[in-house]
């Protein structure tokens, strides 16, 4: 009796072999596998897998949906990832879809942390179903038609990761320009200070002497000040009372980098006065 046929069309089968190798001792230890036979005819490779009876073919295919489930989020998802990326932002050199790509399979590992909702589940639970009334699977056809809404949840986050990816770009590549504008000209203060006093950033010269006040809580005011920062460009930066890692902090170090300093707690701090 036939439990299931297994099909690839993958022109290197060598790892779902693999996977499937590792699990054919325990199938057979257990009375479950019967026989166990590869064929390969061109690009296709089979493997028939059969049992005693039909109680041990259900068990058989149940198991082998996990394996296969494992297999397509492991060894194919990637694959699968690096073809949509090719097809739908051809624009991107290869070295910058990689980095889409690992951003997406980031973002899936944090998704489903969580939520709790695991992609492996949700294919192993279409797996199960499928197997249930049939006997033989497609692993390609599988996926292109039984796993649609999988490839369009990739496509979205490849998307949405391409569009991140072109904001970080343009980002890193203004700082750059800021760094440069800051490398070149002369420093108009030996030194600046940056309090946080009442939800206000204030900008003060090296005596203390407030020059620029803005709100804290303002992106424009976080704007205002590092357009400030960098057409002073002092020597150096020194920031008081505030978080030593934030937004303004980390966006100042990639600007102003060793210029940078943490106060960490003068009298001027202890006292909240500029």
């Amino acid at each position: 009796m036939e439990a299931l046929c297994i099909e690839t069309e993958n022109t290197n089968p060598e790892l779902l072999r693999k996977r499937l190798l590792q699990q054919i001792e325990s199938w057979r230890s257990s009375g479950l596998l019967q026989e166990f036979n590869e064929i390969s005819t061109g690009t296709i490779t089979i493997w028939d897998c059969r049992a005693g009876n039909n109680s041990q073919a259900k068990n058989l295919r149940r198991l082998a949906a996990q394996v296969l489930a494992d297999y397509i989020v492991s060894e194919i998802e990637p694959v699968l990832l690096d073809k949509l990326a090719s097809v739908h932002h051809p624009h991107f050199g290869k070295e910058e879809r990689e980095q889409i790509c690992q951003k997406v399979r980031q973002r899936l590992v944090r998704e489903e942390a969580l939520t709790g909702e695991s992609r492996r589940h949700c294919i192993l639970k279409r797996l199960d179903e499928f197997l249930k009334d049939e006997e033989q699977i497609n692993i390609e056809g599988f996926i292109r038609f039984r796993l649609q809404d999988y490839q369009r949840e990739l496509l979205q986050l490849l998307n949405e990761s391409a569009d991140d990816f072109i904001i970080e770009k343009e980002y890193q590549e203004f700082i750059n320009l800021l760094r440069y504008f800051v490398d070149i000209q002369p420093p108009r203060f030996p030194e600046m200070h940056l309090f946080r006093k009442n939800n206000y950033l204030i900008l003060c010269d090296s005596r203390y002497t407030e020059l620029h006040r803005e709100g804290a809580c303002d992106l424009e005011g976080s704007d205002a000040i590092i357009s400030a920062l960098v057409t002073a460009a002092p020597k150096k930066v020194t920031i008081h009372n505030g978080p030593a890692e934030d937004e303004l902090v980390a966006t100042l170090r990639h600007i102003f980098a060793d210029r940078i300093q943490i106060c960490l707690g003068c009298p001027r701090c202890r006292d909240g006065n500029c």
